[in-house]
């Protein structure tokens, strides 16, 4: 996924391209560890609490994503998580989102 950033007005910071490229990217991947530092926790608390709903007459839960997980997924790629195999997989990867058998 190629990410174009444009940065109008303002005081020119005297970063070239390559600099800022590299900011940027650490300011990510930054983002990314916190996100993911707090991750097992949101998932529990949110399978904790999909348990606890239960079901209803004419459905059961399945799984519970938390929403910071789901959003990340659906805008890296949207509609992925209608999909069945992308689904199935991503209850394969990650057990702690599963409910039940």
């Amino acid at each position: 996924m190629s990410l174009n950033i444009i940065v109008k007005g303002g005081k020119r910071s005297g970063m070239s391209g390559d600099e800022m490229a590299r900011y940027l990217s650490k300011k990510v991947e930054a983002e990314a560890r916190r996100e993911k530092a707090g991750y097992k926790q949101r998932a529990l608390a949110a399978r904790k609490y999909g348990k606890s709903v239960g079901g209803g007459k004419n459905f059961r839960a399945v799984r519970s994503v938390d929403v910071t997980t789901y959003l990340r997924h659906e805008i890296e790629r949207p509609g992925c998580m209608s999909d069945p195999e992308y689904s199935r997989d991503f209850a394969k990867k990650n057990p702690e989102t599963v409910i039940g058998s």
